[in-house]
């Protein structure tokens, strides 16, 4: 089976879910391959880019009236999503340690999975 068709299979069987967690999980990643010392400028610049891009999914899909998540938990997880943001955005200008981003999206995907594990 050639790749193509493979991943045909898998955009059919995945879930929402799913697409979540592989996308937090891929920009997780980067952030913390661009937190360490001898990282490429650029390619800091592209993970926390892709982070503002990311956070900025989630908020507009948690501001949606069809989200089915309590308005409780919904606005928490924007508060938490626009500090992101800023901090993405602040780490653009600045050489700060990326550690507190990587740390709310590894708590972002623990909740996914363990959401994905409850239904």
């Amino acid at each position: 089976m050639s790749y193509a068709a493979y991943a045909n299979v898998q955009k059919a069987t995945e879930t929402a879910r799913d697409i979540e967690i592989r996308a937090v999980s891929h920009v997780t990643k980067r952030l913390a391959e661009v937190n360490e010392p001898d990282a490429a400028p650029l390619e800091r610049v592209l993970a926390l880019n892709d982070n503002i891009k990311l956070w900025n999914m989630l908020i507009e899909d948690l501001e949606d009236p069809g989200n089915a998540l309590p308005d409780v938990l919904k606005a928490s997880y924007i508060s938490i999503g626009m500090f992101a943001r800023r901090s993405s955005l602040a780490a653009l200008s600045q050489d700060t340690n990326l550690a507190t981003l990587i740390d709310i999206n590894i708590d972002v995907l623990e909740a996914l999975n363990s959401q994905r594990l409850a239904a």
